[in-house]
């Protein structure tokens, strides 16, 4: 018997065919719902000013979903650039509040409720960051009376990134934050740390990141076995710096504890990090940003994952779960207490060293090293199998449908 279709409003602003992490959760979300009897309008951003775009995204999205993509303020973007150029730190974040999308704002909002007039929803879905997102929501909501399920794939009020903005920001994100959270019908989150104003803890549904099968390679891909390749797949910027790893590789080859000659440090991924520039005596490739399908193929070729997470932050990295699936042993250098940390070291999925412990990190990539000199390292089958049977996407749009089902009484 075919589920019964109901209708979610979505608005995102990252959507195929922009690329990157943020869109994973809500291509997912979307592309696994619909068979579970959810047909979805996205409201989503035509802007170029995102660099990093991945057309092959637009294979997932499927045929019944209406996708809706609104233009954006350049203005906005361009005050805050000149801002941050001129080293106007204090008018870079005032011009940039609530978020980098903010210029998306009130198109999103305008078009969201045309969405709304046109489909009647049973639901509408939100997802952050950025902000904006929640905002137009919240402005559907009020003006429509629909339902709304607000997603946070981040923390805001009280996210480490945002430690130093004006005190007067501080105050305004929570208060704002707490207005999302007490309008919502419910609200999702993806780590169940997340200190939200507003949601009291327990008070909001976790839904963590996860992996899409159909995202993994053939058995044939698989690391080159005359190479040490360390891959960090991702995007690097602000405190997500892996400095202390390259210096501590650096130390081991300076010592003659590990072949030079025969480790590579592969960064996949854009490099957002001003004046970056690796350590002498490390052998360093960079791909720039590649589409999803060759960043998983890229994990699969290395011989060891890096996952580097600063210890001020509890943030897994949603790409723990592809970095699981792949197979190969991980490098996690992460707080003890992070998720991450966690699985890899009950699953026996690689080394966990603290981010600021210079002499664990080097004991941790010297035990991958030997171990590879040893027996080469094999793909983990076990870790594999067990991370798609407790994370995998479509589970994730499961927990989603009940949440979505609920919210809008159904």
């Amino acid at each position: 018997m075919q589920p019964e279709r109901r209708r979610v409003l979505v608005l995102a602003y990252f959507f195929p065919p922009l690329g990157g992490a943020g869109v994973q959760r809500t291509l997912k979300f979307v592309k696994y719902l619909a068979p579970l009897g959810w047909r979805a309008t996205v409201v989503s951003t035509r802007s170029r000013l995102y660099p990093a775009r991945d057309p092959t995204l637009l294979e997932e999205v499927p045929d019944t979903t209406r996708v809706v993509r609104t233009p954006a303020l350049p203005m906005a973007h361009w005050l805050s650039l000149v801002a941050y150029r001129l080293r106007m730190m204090r008018a870079f974040a005032w011009l940039t509040w609530p978020d980098g999308g903010f210029g998306w704002l009130p198109f999103a909002a305008v078009s969201g409720l045309r969405a709304a007039r046109r489909d009647r929803p049973d639901v509408v879905y939100s997802t952050s960051p950025p902000q904006s997102a929640h905002l137009a929501a919240l402005v559907v909501h009020r003006l429509t009376g629909i339902p709304w399920v607000a997603d946070f794939r981040d923390e805001w009020a009280a996210d480490v990134h945002r430690a130093d903005q004006p005190a007067a920001l501080s105050r305004l994100a929570a208060r704002v934050e707490r207005a999302i959270t007490t309008r919502a019908a419910r609200v999702v989150v993806a780590a169940d740390y997340f200190e939200l104003a507003g949601a009291p803890a327990g008070d909001h549904v976790e839904i963590l990141n996860g992996v899409d099968a159909a995202d993994l390679p053939g058995d044939d891909v698989g690391p080159d076995p005359d190479r040490f390749v360390l891959a960090y797949v991702g995007t690097l910027y602000g405190i997500r710096n892996p400095e202390p790893v390259l210096r501590a590789l650096a130390c081991l080859a300076d010592r003659g504890a590990v072949d030079r000659d025969r480790v590579v440090v592969r960064l996949v991924g854009s490099i957002w990090l001003e004046g970056f520039e690796p350590p002498p005596g490390v052998a360093v490739e960079v791909t720039g940003y590649l589409d999803h399908i060759r960043a998983v193929e890229e994990m699969c070729r290395a011989t060891a994952l890096l996952l580097y997470v600063p210890g001020a932050t509890l943030a897994p990295s949603g790409k723990l779960f592809e970095y699981l699936a792949s197979g190969r042993p991980i490098l996690c250098i992460a707080n003890e207490h992070n998720l991450a940390s966690r699985l890899v070291r009950d699953w026996d999925a690689g080394v966990v060293a603290d981010p600021d412990d210079d002499t664990a990190i080097e004991a941790a990539i010297l035990g991958l090293w030997r171990r590879w000199e040893a027996d080469g390292l094999p793909r983990q089958d076990g870790v594999r199998e067990r991370t798609l049977r407790s994370y995998s996407r479509s589970a994730a749009a499961v927990s989603l449908a009940a949440v979505l089902d609920q919210a809008s009484g159904g």
